[in-house]
């Protein structure tokens, strides 16, 4: 009961830092010549990983990244080389096997130097699949990733895992003070809540507009007008819950205010508002980075395929003849900068 609590609370909070113990821990039965995979210290991330390798024989190295999922905390700078090297040194791995190879999570890329890793414990550093639940196949197709193991699905799947914990801590300060001050709102403002998260959430890709407070308005407008419509037909009176049209904007564009960073590829909305604002950073939670289109030098691209291999969304497609990489979707990228990071000869840019 108690585990299923703490995973409770971790879902529902997932977007707050939440820190797992650190080091090396063996799952199954590993031995010297077991493969090592690493992933970061975010209590949810952790237990899923451990799920999908629960039939494994490995170690699983876990690095402090604050208790902050790996795509954030490297995209912030906190989930880098530098934690990966205390995590291989700290846990004596090179006591404990044979070879020196590890395995990062693929979202790490944006974040991770892995010649830096080498470097300073010898250990050769990969990346591994998008998802832990592909890692079982991964090893067992000897560390080569399909097409579907490089990708991060923004599907209607990914949107119902985050409807619901991202936008719980919202719900619950809202209704803690409804519930004190005004608790004769809080069952219609419950309603009202879920429903605009359940609607821009599981209806994303039909709602018109480019952003996700664009959608945010076109999807309150909508259900207001609906409203006052359904209102002037029943009582006479379009503007007789004038008040709860006020809270519908305020809670569409609440739910929406990250909608196009969590649950679609698109840039965020927010980033782009810090960054137009001047706002350089705010801890772990954004990092001023340039929101542009890549760009390839092909003078300097060696045709290693890096960036093929650790884009999660597809914007590159393989070499062409002249054995250089080539786009296959430039538009589809949202600057997670992983393959500017990972470009060996700095051919990448986003401008």
């Amino acid at each position: 009961m108690n585990k299923l609590l703490d995973w409770l609370v971790a879902y529902l909070f997932r977007w707050l830092p939440r820190s797992a113990p650190t080091g090396l821990f063996p799952i199954g039965d590993p031995g010297p010549n077991s493969p090592v995979i690493v992933t970061a210290n975010f209590a949810l991330t952790v237990e899923r990983v451990k799920k999908a390798l629960r039939d494994q024989d490995l170690w699983l190295l876990v690095a402090n990244s604050e208790g902050i999922n790996v795509w954030c905390a490297a995209d912030g700078g906190i989930f880098t080389q530098n934690r990966v090297i205390d995590a291989i040194k700290v846990s004596g791995l090179a006591e404990r096997v044979r070879h020196r190879e590890v395995i990062l999570p693929a979202l790490s890329a944006s974040g991770v130097d892995l010649a830096a890793i080498r470097d300073e414990t010898g250990f050769r550093a990969r990346f591994g699949p998008v998802y832990a639940r592909d890692l079982p196949a991964y090893l067992a197709a000897r560390k080569k990733k399909t097409e579907a193991m490089r990708r991060f699905d923004f599907g209607l799947a990914h949107r119902v895992d985050m409807l619901a914990s991202m936008n719980f801590p919202i719900y619950l300060v809202v209704a803690l003070v409804l519930a004190i001050f005004w608790p004769e709102h809080l069952p219609g403002f419950t309603l009202l809540f879920w429903s605009a998260v359940a609607l821009l959430y599981l209806l994303l890709d039909e709602i018109p507009g480019k952003t996700g407070w664009s959608q945010a308005l076109v999807s309150a407008t909508v259900v207001v007008v609906a409203w006052a419509a359904a209102d002037w037909l029943v009582h006479g009176d379009a503007l007789l819950h004038r008040g709860w049209f006020l809270a519908a904007y305020a809670t569409f564009f609440t739910a929406g205010f990250d909608l196009a960073g969590i649950a679609s590829p698109r840039k965020s909305d927010p980033e782009r508002m810090m960054r137009q604002l001047g706002i350089k950073s705010l801890g772990s939670l954004y990092t001023d980075k340039e929101l542009g289109h890549i760009r390839l030098n092909r003078d300097q691209c060696n045709g290693c395929r890096a960036c093929f291999d650790i884009c999660p969304v597809g914007v590159y497609a393989d070499l062409g003849d002249d054995k250089k990489i080539v786009f296959r979707d430039r538009d589809a990228c949202f600057a997670c900068s992983a393959c500017v990071k990972q470009c060996p000869e700095k051919a990448l840019a986003l401008c």
